[in-house]
């Protein structure tokens, strides 16, 4: 999915309206909802064919993927994972491959935008990315118990594998799951 320019809802109101999806969702399916903790992480496009090519080779999930991503674009991949196991998804200092989440708890999401043009920023991007992603996982019926998400943590990677932030995203709302404690990077002082 590119990302465009769009400023019609803010990012806290686009993720108000799809906890409340999620919420009627889960309270209609009356079964035993998934704990989903959702990571964002933000590569720069230098790192996007390691990315993509591991992905295809592991699970095929990248069908709707773009071959090749703009030199100025970055990627914001969302990965639904088990709250607490983030220490297990990645690594500082290692290829884009070795980075991404071991296990999956459902379809993935991603966005490409370029933050120079469209002015979006990381925090809109993957408000806007978490928004599409549960309309899409029930429209799909993927968690027919129903999910309770976590506050979101995004991760912004530069280039030789640096981390640069990692940090949960709350926007100000109330999350069904307390949100991860120290994640922080770099560490508060």
């Amino acid at each position: 999915m590119r990302l465009l320019p769009r400023r019609t809802r803010s990012p806290d109101r686009l993720l108000r309206d799809a906890l409340e999806r999620v919420n009627a969702h889960a309270a209609r399916a009356g079964g035993s909802p998934t704990d989903v903790q959702l990571l964002g992480q933000v590569s720069i496009s230098g790192d996007w064919p390691q990315i993509r090519e591991y992905w295809t080779r592991r699970a095929g999930l990248t069908g709707s993927w773009p071959n090749r991503v703009g030199s100025s674009e970055v990627i914001l991949n969302l990965w639904p994972i088990s709250p607490g196991h983030l220490q297990l998804t990645t690594g500082v200092g290692a290829k884009p491959q070795k980075r991404q989440p071991q296990k999956l708890l459902g379809t993935p999401a991603l966005a490409c935008f370029d933050p120079m043009q469209s002015r979006t920023s990381a925090d809109e991007a993957l408000a806007r990315t978490v928004a599409s992603w549960v309309d899409d996982v029930l429209a799909h019926d993927e968690f027919r118990g129903g999910l309770r998400l976590a506050p979101p943590i995004l991760e912004e990677w530069a280039s030789k594998g640096r981390l640069v932030s990692r940090r949960v995203l709350t926007f100000g709302l109330e999350w069904p799951l307390a949100a991860a404690d120290g994640l922080t990077w770099p560490p508060s002082a």
